[in-house]
Order: structure tokens, then C-alpha cells, then sequence
């Protein structure tokens, strides 16, 4: 596989879209200092998945993305895109039929990363995984930049195991055993939650089994009381059914007497409708005369009104045609004023064309003279750069030496924070020996022990807390279905009530028919809105009677005329407003004792009270006429005559029963309030459960945290002596690499400088070109100043020929306006002509209305109208007679209508009762229902001297029988056999996830294993390669890695290097050239092991001489037929050695820019200064 392009584009200074491409095995990459050529690098790790800004040399993502310069904007998104060629098959898995691949990173401003697999949108993770064991990575030993080589060879050795890892393909095996570890981990958690559940649901168990069985023993009694309910419900429905039965035979005699007693009310009802028809025809005829007399009326006001019109019309045109007059006068006047502008408009047009002609052509030669300065100060310039380019090469000597001086400073800088690294290190290892003893750890064992007591006894007050708070929630839910069932009773007996209000408010089928063509089918009842003195509901309803069912409308008289529709029915209507005031009603009047929404006197006038019979037979004889006594029972007494109602049940009457009916709904809102609190208890009782279930888990899950952390700090106070122990040794080691530090500080001070003294020296010989480019810069000024005269001339005849050109343009359109203005006042006195014209002709046309014609027909209109109000007042005579015969007759039938009244009441009375008797009939077929119970086989298996009063104290006795029981848990069953389920379930669980755990187990085992003889051989054979490289690129001498344990899965590994004559016992104490080869053996051993794709080296031959050069390029060269290189160099010798050079530029300040060079290009470029950073 090779890296075959990148793509770069907004990323750090590549603003631009840029590709660089790689088409050998050894490509270098050239450029002057600070020209963008470390920006490469830093752009493949940053799409293979760096995520630290520090490492991409930055202090936030956002610094990857271009932040502008002198004369670019900031951009808002960075991207980077590597394009690989996979021909060989290295990228294995679902992409190895892909011969090319493309991995993508792009950011923005906001933060927002994005990374894409051959243009899919995918996660960090599948970029990093693609390329594990292949060697690639954002850190990785595959990409070297600057001074990336001093921390190779200083780094720590677990650090530098993690480049063997990655030579020998573990890193997979260590992300599946981290992966492995964390399942293990998460099984040993879920197992002792598991355990905790198992034992908690076992304890459940127990306490559930003695509930189930109390619930069963409930059950079987509560089936027994549900077949004697039955029963029962059977022997009061044959009790009703033959009340029911007798009451039907005395209906049907009732209802013989009442159609008697109709047919004479029908007959007084149709003499009547026969008058109400004549009264209709007077009425009619009455209404034509009217009609004809507002006629007349109307005919004269008309006839005054166009008479007024006529003389309005002419006095207008009178008046417009002044006006006409007047306008026309104004645009001929107008039309002269404008004819006289637009001559002087084109003489103006006629004399400044010519001077914008001469304007024009001074402008273009103005212009040929500004270009002529342009051509002479660019000549200037291409002298000024073969200049700069003959000055440039003591600028570039010191150059060279800033560069060496910076990179001999940054060593230095390295080693400075080395040293303090090491006094740092010293300093903790001795504050930790001061600091740690046995004594502390004993300490917070012991709080360890004494913060445990604590979580076990809080946790038993949980669980005691949970108990009483379940044992609460039971009782509620029995309460609850009690209040449940006495609601359902309630709701019962109130909708039984209602049913039988509504059927003693009801009327025939005829009535219901006629209500309903009427919209009266849903009115108000009389019934409903009288509030009656309790005890006076039977005397209230024996002096209105059939009047409580009296629908309320706004006006009975405009229902009159439909009422001849009815067929053998009777229909009350009342006006709410009816009666004379209250205090119309004497002291001990029936009116007192009943109230309303409005007043109802008149509905009881001269219906006086008693308390009983006595008081009211002793008043009888003071009574005046149509005056009567009612007492409570309902009997009422008149001067000579008394009218008794027969015994009935309390509950019987239409009032009474509204009484009940309002009651029953306050006892019903009661239920559900008491409803509503105890389900808001219940649930609160829950949330309380729940909660504190969860905080016993909470103390559960701290017990075991505890418990594990104290073992933990067990095993700290065991290995703290060890430890300390350790740090003494570390601290002599950091000791002495500090003394060798300060050697080496010392060497690279004194050849920093020398460095300078070089520069100065270049410095001095730049400062003698100085007077050539001031010369140059004076010609510049004078070419300057030529060019500004120039530009000075052209601006000056360009202002004045667009001075010009702005006047003939406005000279023009004012022409243009003037021409279309007297167009439009030639139309418009054209206009005022034709409407003069008009007008004149409107006034020669004859008169509509003949004013001495209009005045007789007039008086001929007023004569009409006052025969016309003669009769009206006789229709008006006839229409009295009609209806004084009528209210005659309306009386008569009143009577009638109250002798059918009392008639029916007796039926309508019997009627109650059987519907009553029908709908408790009705009651307990639904209940038997509700019970599914086949009537007839619960009738048959009746013993034959069954009764109520014996089942009913069976009833009891079982009721008895049940309380005993206490509270019943009828949820009992099902949770015990759902929570035995759950148990078997559990352990079958708990048995599976042991298994699990010796099989997760086991792996770990393989895994261990195969990482330790896959580092173990990858280990020998990059030490071998190691040393056999080191002296092939130091000419001499010897290198060899060394393992800093004996575990092979946790062991560091350290670089013993040994240049030829020398003997060093510490690394860092090598030079920059040293510390360079001995990592480029390094790393070219774990090359040769397992070559990575491609290899970046940055500047990695700055700190080589000339020879070392030499050697580093030929081993490029051998191992460039099995790895890609792409080298970031300064190093001519280097240059030569690549196959492929690729030049980076910043001419632009701030811009990096891609250019192709030969050797001699690449050699000019690298010695010329960058412009920018």
C-alpha cells in the first residue's frame, strides 16, 4: 500500500485547495524556513485521528483552520484528505476489494469534527481501526517530526514499548483485551447485583406465599357470596315482577275513565278553534287595510322626493360646467409655458454634444500617457529583483546560521527542561518518601471500617421502611376497592332515580311527537326548578299535578295553533316570569314554602297551609271562593269540599324523588372525592416506595464500593514499603542523569556562539549592497512621481468630460419631460371640450316630471289615505267581538282541562309505581347480568321455602366471614407466581453469566499469552535489526534494546547506545547527531520487521554531518522497495537521493503554495529566506 495523494484545503496556512502527490518510494519535500513544509506532516496525523492540539502545535482544534493574513480572510473549514493506493491488499476486512482508499477529516470553526471512509461519513474509530496492525497512526512510530527524535531516544520505556507494540500487531490484541476486561468487569458487577436480587426476590417470595393463600381462602368465600347475591337477586325480582303484574290491571281501568273525560275536552277544543279561525280572517283583513294605508303613504313620499331630485340635478350642472370652464382655462395657459421650455430644452441638448466629443478623445490620450509611466516603473522592478537576487546569498549564510541558532536553542531548552523535569521528579520522590507511612494507611482503614458499620445499619432501616411503607399500600388498596364498590352502589340507585324522574316527567307518545316537531323535546320541567320546604313536597304536588310536568318556554300563545295536533295527549307550557310577585302571597300560603328562579305565586294563589287535618277542617269555613287549605300529606279542604290522595311511599313523588336525586348526586361527589384521595394517596405511597427502593440500591451499590475500596487499600498498605524502597533507587539514578544534563547544557551554550558570530559576519557584508538599493530606491520615487502626474492629468479630464456628460444627460431628459408634458395638456383641454359639449346638450333634454302634473297627483294620494283610515277603524270594532268570544270559551275548556287533570293524576300516580316497579325490575335483570347469571337455572336450584330475609342473613354471616380475613392482597397470586417465575429465571441467569465469566476469563488467558510470544519475537528481532544497523550508520560501534522487567505484558523497553569511542552510560548524554541515527536505527529495525505503508521523516537529518548524511541516505534508498518515504529536508545530499521533489513556497505572506522543481530549483529554493511563519 502507498500513500498516493494529499489533499489539502483551508488547513492551517494551505488556504487554497492543494494536492500533493507522491508518486515514488523516496519523495523530499523542499522549502525555505517558516514556508508551510511541518504543516504536511501535521496534516496527516490530524486526519489519521490526533486529537491533541498540543501535538499538531496548536493550543485549540480551531488553530488548524486557516486564520487569514495581510490580505486573505480567515476561512471557516479545514480538511484533509489521504488518498491510498490499496492495489497490494494491505487494508484487509470490508475494504480490501477497494484499490484505492480515501480517508477524510474536515473541522470548523465551531468545533465540529467529521471524518469520511471513501467519501461515507463515519466515526474516529473506524479510521483508527482500519489501520491498526499496519504500523499507521497519529502517533506512531511511522511519522517523525521535528524533535520527535530526542523524545524517541528519551522517552520512557514504557513509551518506547508502545512502538514495539505497534511493530508487532498487538495493539489488537490489546484493544480486545481491554474490551475483554471491561465485560469482565461489567459481569462481576451484574453478578453481585443478581446475588442481591435473588436473595431479595427469595425473601418476597416467602412473605408473598402466606398472602396467596389468604387470598384463595377470600376467593372461594367470595364466589359462595356471589351465588347467594344471585339468589337473592332472583327472589326479589318474582316479588316484583307479581306487584308489577296487579298494577297493570288497575292502569288499564284508569285509562278508560280518562279518554271519557278527553273526548269532551276535544270537543271544547275544536268550537274553540273554530272561533280562533274567524278571529284569524278579522285579524287578516285588518292587516290588508293597514297594509293598503301604508301604501298610500308610501306613494306620496316617493312622488315629493323626485320632484325634490329634479331641481337638485339642474343646480348641478350648472355647477360643473363652471368648473369645466374654469380647468380648461388653466392648461392652455399651461400648454403655452411648456411649448416655450421645451424650445429653450433642445437648444441646450444642441450646444453641449459637441464639447463632450472634445472631452473624450483628451480622455484617451491621457490614458496612452498613464500606461507609458506604468511600462517604465515595471522596467524598474525587474531590475530591482536580478538585484535583490545577486544580494541574497549573505542573506541566506545568515539565514542558515538563525536556523542552526534556533535549533541549538531548542536543544538547549530541551535539556534545561530535562534538568528541571529531573529536579521536579527528585523533589516529588522526596516529598513522597517523607509523606507516605503505615500509619496513614492504617487510619483510613479504619474510617473504611467504621464508614461500613454505618451503610449496614442505615441499610436495615431501609429495608424496615419498605416493609411498613408495602404493608400501608396494602390496606389503601383495600380501602380503595371498598370505596370503589359503595361508588358503584351509588352510581346505581342515582341512575335508577333518574330513569324514574325522567318517566314521571315523561308524556304519551302523541306528546313526545308533538314536543319534538316543536324543538321542545329537551325543555325544561317545571318540576326541576321549584325548591320545595322539606315535608310539603306531597302537598305541592297535589295542588299543581299534572302542572309539574309543564315544559318552560318564553311564550305559550305563539304554540297555540299547533296544538290542534295533538291526538288524545295533553301538553302544559308555562312562562318562567307567570304569577304576581311574592309578596302577593298571604302569610301562611303554600307560595312561602316553595321558592324559584323567578316568582311563583300565581301558580299557588289562594292556596292556603295547615299542619294537619284538624287545623285545616277548623279554617275550612272562613275560605272565600277558589280559595283551599292543603296539609303536608297532600289533602286539600275548600269551603264544602275535601280532596284526599291515597297512602303511598315517601319516595313516590316527582319532588321527593328530586330531593333524592340531589342527594344521592352530593353523596356521589363525596365518593369520588374520597376517590380521588385515596388514589392520590396510593400513588403518592408508591412514589415513596420507589424511591426509597432506589435509595436502598443506592446503599446497597455504596456497601459494595466500600467494601471493594477497602480491600484495594489493603493491598496499598502491603506495597507502599516496596514502593518506597523503589523511589530511593529511582532518586540516585535522577541524580546523576541531572549531572551529565549540565555538560551537555554547557557544550551546546558554546556552540550557540559560535553560530552568531558567523551570522554577524554575513550581516556585515549584506549591509554593503545598501547603497545600490537606495540608489534603486530613488529612481523608484521618481518613476513614482511621473506616474502620479499621469494619473493626476487623466483623473482631472475624466472629471470634467463626466461633469459634461452629467449636464447633456439632464438636458436630455428635461427635453423628454417637457415633450410628454405638452402631449398630456393637448389631451386634457381636448377632454375639457368634449364635457362643455355634453353639458350644454343635457340642458336642451325635457323635464322628467311635470312639475303642476306631480302637485295634483299628490292631493289625489292624500284624499285615498283618509278613506282607507275610516276602515281600518271598523276592521278594527269586528276584531274586538272575535275576541271576547274566544276568551269564553278558552274558560270553558280550562275547566275541562282540570277535570282530565285530576283524572290522570290517579292514573299517572299507579303509573309511577309500575315504572318504578319496572325499573327496580330493570335494576336487578342488570345486576344478574353484571354477575352473569342464567336466571332461570339460579330460579330452579331455589329451594322451595327460599326468602329474602333468610338469604339476606346468609349474606351477612359471609360477609362476617370475610372481614375476618383482614386486608386481602387479591394481587397476591399472580405476583407470586410471576415472582417465582422470576426466580427461576434469576438463578438461571446468575448460572449463565459464571459461565460467561470462566469463558471471558479464559480468554484474557489466550490473549496474555499471545501478546507476550508476539512481543517477545518481535521484541528479538528489532534488537537484532537494531544491531546490526547502529554500526552500519555510526561506522562503528554498538546498539541494542534492553527489556526493564521480566513481565513481557507490562516490561519497558530502554536504548543502550554506544558510539564508536565512546562509553555512555546515559542516553540523553549523546549529541543531537548521535540521538538522531540511534533512533533512525531504531526505527528502520522495526521497519525492516514490519514495514509500515509509508514513513514521514521531518527534518530528520538537520543535526547529521555530511558523512552521516550520506549513510542515513543510503539506507533510505534499500529500504525505499518496501516502504514509502516522505522527507521534509534542507540537506542537499538528501535531495539527490530522492526519486521525486515537491517544493513549498510562501511568496504570498501567510499562504503556502505547491511547486514541481528539478535539483537545482530545489537547491535555489531551500536557500532562499521564507517570507512568513
Amino acid at each position: 500500500m502507498r500513500l498516493a495523494k494529499i489533499k489539502l484545503s483551508g488547513f492551517k496556512s494551505f488556504v487554497d485547495p492543494t494536492t500533493v502527490t507522491l508518486p515514488g518510494d523516496l519523495v523530499a519535500i523542499v522549502g525555505p524556513n517558516g514556508c508551510g513544509k511541518s504543516n504536511i506532516i501535521d496534516a496527516v496525523r490530524w486526519v489519521m485521528g490526533e486529537s491533541s492540539a498540543k501535538h499538531l502545535r496548536g493550543e485549540s482544534m480551531a488553530d488548524v483552520i486557516f486564520n487569514g493574513s495581510g490580505s486573505r480572510k480567515p476561512v471557516g473549514t479545514a480538511s484533509i484528505e489521504l488518498v491510498f493506493d490499496n492495489s497490494d491488499g494491505t487494508i484487509t476486512g470490508q475494504y480490501a476489494g477497494y484499490n484505492e482508499i480515501a480517508v477524510r477529516r474536515q473541522v470548523n470553526r465551531d468545533g465540529q469534527s467529521a471524518y469520511y471512509l471513501n467519501g461515507t461519513r463515519c466515526r474516529r474509530r473506524d479510521i483508527t481501526d482500519i489501520f491498526l496492525g499496519t504500523g499507521l497512526g497519529p502517533r506512531s512510530y511511522s511519522i517523525i517530526e521535528q524533535g520527535m527524535i530526542s523524545r524517541v531516544i528519551e522517552a520512557r520505556p514504557e513509551e518506547l514499548r508502545r512502538y514495539l507494540e505497534e511493530a508487532a500487531g498487538i495493539s489488537l490484541y490489546k484493544e480486545r483485551r481491554r474490551e475483554t476486561e471491561r465485560r469482565i468487569r461489567d459481569t462481576l458487577e451484574n453478578l453481585e447485583r443478581l446475588e442481591d436480587v435473588r436473595d431479595e426476590v427469595a425473601r418476597q417470595l416467602e412473605k408473598l406465599k402466606r398472602q396467596a393463600d389468604t387470598a384463595e381462602r377470600y376467593k372461594g368465600l367470595r364466589a359462595e357470596q356471589r351465588q347467594r347475591q344471585a339468589e337473592l337477586h332472583v327472589l326479589r325480582l318474582q316479588g316484583l315482577e307479581a306487584e308489577r303484574e296487579r298494577l297493570e290491571g288497575e292502569l288499564r281501568r284508569r285509562d278508560t275513565e280518562v279518554e271519557a273525560a278527553v273526548a269532551e275536552q276535544r270537543r271544547l277544543e275544536r268550537e274553540t278553534e273554530s272561533v280562533r279561525a274567524r278571529h284569524a280572517e278579522d285579524s287578516d283583513r285588518l292587516n290588508e287595510i293597514q297594509a293598503e294605508y301604508y301604501g298610500v303613504g308610501s306613494e306620496i313620499t316617493r312622488l315629493e322626493q323626485r320632484m325634490k331630485h329634479q331641481r337638485e340635478m339642474r343646480e348641478a350642472r350648472r355647477a360643473e360646467e363652471a368648473r369645466t370652464r374654469e380647468a380648461l382655462d388653466e392648461h392652455r395657459a399651461s400648454l403655452e409655458q411648456d411649448g416655450e421650455k421645451l424650445r429653450l430644452a433642445e437648444e441646450r441638448v444642441a450646444e453641449l454634444e459637441p464639447e463632450h466629443e472634445a472631452l473624450a478623445e483628451a480622455e484617451a490620450g491621457a490614458d496612452e500617457g498613464v500606461q507609458q509611466a506604468q511600462q517604465a516603473l515595471e522596467d524598474w522592478r525587474e531590475r530591482w529583483e536580478r538585484f535583490n537576487e545577486d544580494a541574497q546569498q549573505p542573506a541566506r549564510t545568515a539565514e542558515v546560521e538563525r536556523a542552526r541558532i534556533e535549533q541549538l536553542e531548542r536543544q538547549g531548552e530541551e535539556r534545561t527542561r530535562q534538568r528541571e523535569r529531573l529536579a521536579q521528579e527528585i523533589e516529588s520522590l522526596d516529598e513522597a518518601l517523607a509523606r507516605e507511612s503505615d500509619e496513614a494507611g492504617a487510619e483510613r482503614l479504619e474510617a473504611l471500617e467504621e464508614r461500613l458499620e454505618g451503610l449496614r445499619e442505615r441499610l436495615d432501616e431501609r429495608d424496615e421502611a419498605l416493609t411498613a411503607l408495602e404493608d400501608e399500600a396494602t390496606e389503601l388498596d383495600e380501602s380503595l376497592e371498598g370505596t370503589r364498590e359503595e361508588r358503584h352502589r351509588t352510581a346505581a340507585r342515582l341512575t335508577s332515580l333518574e330513569t324514574l324522574q325522567e318517566a314521571a316527567l315523561g308524556e304519551g307518545e302523541a306528546a313526545g311527537r308533538w314536543l319534538a316537531a316543536q324543538g321542545l323535546d329537551d325543555g325544561e320541567r317545571l318540576a326541576r326548578r321549584l325548591d320545595v320546604e322539606p315535608g310539603w313536597e306531597r302537598a305541592v304536588e297535589a295542588v299543581l299535578g299534572a302542572h309539574l310536568q309543564a315544559v318552560l318556554v318564553t311564550d305559550p300563545g305563539r304554540y297555540v295553533a299547533a296544538l290542534a295536533a295533538l291526538e288524545g295527549d295533553e301538553i302544559v307550557l308555562q312562562r318562567p316570569a307567570d304569577g304576581v310577585p311574592d309578596g302577593a302571597s298571604p302569610g301562611d300560603g303554600l307560595a312561602r314554602r316553595v321558592s324559584a328562579p323567578w316568582p311563583v305565586a300565581g301558580l299557588f294563589a289562594g292556596v292556603h297551609t295547615a299542619e294537619d287535618v284538624d287545623a285545616a277542617l277548623a279554617r275550612a269555613p272562613d275560605l272565600a271562593p277558589g280559595e283551599e287549605i292543603v296539609t303536608p300529606d297532600g289533602t286539600r279542604f275548600g269551603p264544602d269540599w275535601v280532596h284526599a290522595r291515597g297512602e303511598a311511599r315517601d319516595d313516590t313523588g316527582v319532588l321527593a324523588r328530586e330531593r333524592d336525586l340531589s342527594e344521592t348526586r352530593e353523596a356521589l361527589e363525596t365518593l369520588d372525592a374520597r376517590l380521588a384521595e385515596q388514589e392520590a394517596r396510593r400513588g403518592e405511597l408508591r412514589e415513596r416506595i420507589a424511591d426509597l427502593t432506589e435509595r436502598r440500591d443506592d446503599d446497597r451499590d455504596a456497601l459494595h464500593e466500600a467494601e471493594r475500596e477497602r480491600a484495594s487499600l489493603q493491598a496499598q498498605v502491603d506495597n507502599q514499603r516496596a514502593q518506597q524502597q523503589e523511589r530511593g533507587e529511582r532518586r540516585r539514578a535522577r541524580q546523576a542523569e541531572l549531572e551529565d544534563l549540565a555538560e551537555a547544557i554547557e557544550e551546546i551554550n558554546a556552540d550557540v556562539r559560535a553560530a552568531r558570530e558567523r551570522q554577524a559576519e554575513a550581516l556585515d557584508r549584506s549591509e554593503a549592497l545598501d547603497e545600490t538599493r537606495e540608489r534603486l530606491n530613488e529612481e523608484k520615487l521618481g518613476l513614482q512621481d511621473q506616474l502620479d502626474a499621469a494619473r493626476e492629468r487623466l483623473a482631472d479630464v475624466r472629471s470634467r468630460r463626466h461633469d459634461v456628460a452629467l449636464r447633456l444627460e439632464s438636458a436630455t431628459t428635461a427635453r423628454q419631460s417637457l415633450a410628454e408634458s405638452v402631449s398630456r395638456q393637448k389631451a386634457q383641454c381636448e377632454r375639457l371640450e368634449a364635457r362643455l359639449a355634453e353639458l350644454a346638450a343635457a340642458d336642451d333634454e325635457p323635464a322628467e316630471v311635470d312639475d303642476e302634473a306631480a302637485e295634483a297627483e299628490r292631493q289625489r294620494l292624500l284624499e285615498r289615505r283618509q278613506s282607507v283610515e275610516h276602515e281600518l277603524g271598523e276592521a278594527r270594532t269586528r276584531l274586538g267581538d272575535a275576541e271576547e268570544r274566544l276568551r269564553d270559551l278558552e274558560t270553558r275548556r280550562g275547566e275541562a282541562e282540570r277535570s282530565v287533570t285530576e283524572l290522570r293524576e290517579g292514573t299517572e300516580s299507579a303509573r309511577y309505581r309500575s315504572y318504578e316497579l319496572k325499573i327496580r325490575i330493570q335494576t336487578q335483570a342488570e345486576q344478574l347480568a353484571e354477575m352473569e347469571v342464567d336466571r332461570a337455572e339460579t330460579a330452579t336450584a331455589l329451594p322451595e321455602d327460599a326468602d329474602e330475609q333468610r338469604w339476606e342473613a346468609e349474606l351477612e354471616r359471609l360477609d362476617e366471614r370475610i372481614r375476618r380475613l383482614g386486608p386481602i392482597n387479591l394481587a397476591a397470586i399472580d405476583e407470586y407466581r410471576e415472582l417465582e417465575s422470576r426466580k427461576g429465571y434469576l438463578d438461571s441467569q446468575y448460572e449463565d453469566l459464571n459461565e460467561a465469566l470462566e469463558t471471558l476469563q479464559s480468554a484474557i488467558r489466550r490473549i496474555d499469552r499471545e501478546t507476550r510470544q508476539r512481543f517477545k519475537e518481535t521484541f528479538e528481532k528489532v534488537n537484532e535489526g537494531m544491531q546490526r544497523l547502529f554500526p552500519r550508520l555510526f561506522g562503528g560501534g554498538s546498539g541494542y534494546l534492553e527489556l526493564t522487567g521480566e513481565d513481557l505484558l507490562e516490561t519497558g523497553v530502554a536504548i543502550m547506545a554506544r558510539p564508536p569511542g565512546k562509553r555512555v552510560s546515559n542516553i540523553h548524554l549523546l549529541s543531537g547527531g548521535e540521538k538522531a541515527l540511534t533512533a533512525v536505527a531504531l526505527v528502520f529495525a522495526i521497519f525492516e520487521l514490519n514495514p509500515a505503508p509509508f514513513c514521514m521523516l521531518d527534518e530528520v537529518d538537520a543535526p547529521l554531518d555530511e558523512a552521516n548524511v550520506g549513510r542515513f541516505c543510503d539506507m533510505l534508498q534499500a529500504l525505499s522497495d518496501r516502504v514509502q518515504f516522505i522527507v521534509i529536508t534542507h540537506n542537499k545530499v538528501t535531495m539527490a537521493a530522492a526519486s521525486h521533489l515537491a517544493g513549498v513556497t510562501m511568496n504570498e505572506p501567510g499562504v503556502s503554495r505547491l511547486v514541481a522543481v528539478d535539483m537545482e530549483a530545489a537547491t535555489a529554493l531551500v536557500d532562499t529566506p521564507g517570507d512568513g511563519a
